[in-house]
């Protein structure tokens, strides 16, 4: 059978990404100078560099990433003494990323929705099959990014990359970074607000029936409530109204929501709840699933994916750590053999990302034949083998559970990553495109 031409939408967020890596002594004589000696612990939001600080310096400590928003641009107007080099600007956003990888690895046609499509934003919206909603001699035409830009503000969010063994020194203790991770600090009213450009709203109701595949993102920057007034419920029942909406005019769509990192619990729990009956799949990885100090193996998270899916009901759940990759799913929607294959093209395409700074289909194959299975991934693996029985794959693992299916593959080793950010996103991206080659075929 001919595999169908792909044509999917990301939402929401689209943004700019300014990426510094952080200088370790440059922190510690900051600390010094500013007499900053106990950086407070608990902080819901970035208003100066002291919070910066203080977030920037648990995120080392753990190893562990975040993002946290920005009273004012202005809060961390001194970023420049903490960092090595100038900034870069990359594409940013979930559903940015997602839509860059999605189109170099051979997607057909990929349409984002963009809050602030400005000209650096188009310029890095670079993908061939990357196409944007316009108005346009009293109807909607897809454009080329650079033909489609409507605003001059850019949407900004600053990336902290620090670098395995990076050190700050204090006056009582050094923080080494136990592996490479980022902390993100965003000031973006629009993407916060899950702004909807209409072009793409209209295009997109229009045309749904087109669509193979949605891959929903950025639900994460919700906020508890607005300048005018609405809350997170309010624009999320916008968004669950398009979504079914979409369903019920295309009921053989495939779509996919990837968590990201919420800031408020409660938030987190009404958006999974409110999405779940509406998705296919629900994705995130192992700190958004379990937490910071949560016992990060292959059996717990397997364990709990389980009774996860029961409880929301969504047909699959899948969790990317950052040792291995696992998927939970009910027996229709994919078989075992093509999980598998879906989840190592994720996890391919994620490795040479970190490894090359960008992937795509051209240079995929070549650029990911040295790369080995990561030890740890292949340890979690034997371990899951050996306690839950299954069937080795490759260098997976497939099991039922519970009425379901569980996969198991690892991740590759990149020993020296020239970026950590969007790797989720890639690996996200290049299983929902695989997984629809495998399961959505040309019919007759």
């Amino acid at each position: 059978m001919k595999v169908k031409v792909q044509q999917i939408l990301c939402c929401y967020n689209v943004n700019i990404d300014s990426v510094c890596t952080v200088d370790g002594a440059k922190v510690g004589q900051y600390l010094r100078d500013h007499k900053i000696a106990d950086p407070p612990e608990s902080i819901d939001l970035i208003r100066d560099m002291d919070d910066l600080l203080a977030l920037l310096l648990v995120c080392m400590r753990r190893g562990t990433g975040g993002e946290y928003q920005l009273e004012l641009p202005a809060a961390i107007g001194e970023l420049s003494s903490l960092i090595k080099d100038e900034p870069v600007l990359r594409l940013g956003g979930n559903a940015g990323i997602a839509a860059d990888v999605l189109s170099k690895l051979g997607a057909a046609v990929v349409i984002p929705n963009v809050a602030s499509l400005s000209r650096k934003q188009a310029d890095l919206l670079a993908g061939d099959a990357i196409r944007i909603p316009v108005y346009r001699d009293g109807g909607i035409v897809l454009s080329k990014p650079c033909d489609a830009v409507r605003v001059e503000k850019d949407s900004i969010h600053h990336v902290f990359d620090f670098k395995k063994g990076e050190e700050v020194v204090l006056p009582d203790q050094t923080i080494r970074a136990p592996c490479d991770n980022r902390l993100i600090a965003t000031y973006d009213p629009k993407n916060i607000a899950i702004y909807v450009d209409p072009a793409f709203e209209d295009f997109s109701d229009a045309h749904i029936r087109e669509i193979d595949g949605i891959l929903v993102a950025g639900l994460h920057m919700l906020q508890g409530s607005y300048p005018d007034g609405s809350t997170y419920i309010d624009r999320m029942r916008r968004i669950t109204a398009q979504l079914h909406g979409w369903r019920s005019s295309n009921p053989d769509l495939l779509m996919h929501f990837e968590s990201g990192d919420f800031l408020d619990d409660g938030i987190r729990d009404y958006v999974i709840a409110s999405i779940s009956g509406i998705v296919d799949s629900i994705g995130m990885n192992e700190q958004e699933f379990l937490g910071d100090d949560a016992d990060v193996s292959g059996i717990s998270i397997i364990e709990k994916s389980v009774e996860t899916i029961d409880e929301f009901g969504m047909s699959r759940l899948c969790i990317h750590a950052r040792d291995f990759i696992v998927s939970t799913f009910d027996p229709a929607y994919i078989d075992l053999a093509s999980e598998i294959d879906a989840l190592t093209a994720g996890a391919a395409a994620s490795a040479v990302r970190a490894e090359r700074g960008y992937v795509d289909k051209d240079m995929l194959p070549d650029a990911v034949l040295g790369m080995m299975p990561n030890d740890a991934g292949v340890r979690e693996c034997s371990t899951v083998h050996g306690y839950f029985g299954g069937k080795k794959i490759g260098d997976g693992v497939y099991l039922t559970l519970s009425g379901y299916s569980v996969c198991i593959v690892p991740s590759l080793w990149c020993e020296h990553p020239v970026t950590t950010v969007g790797l989720g996103d890639t690996m996200t991206a290049a299983v929902f495109l695989r997984e629809l080659e495998l399961t959505h075929r040309e019919r007759g």
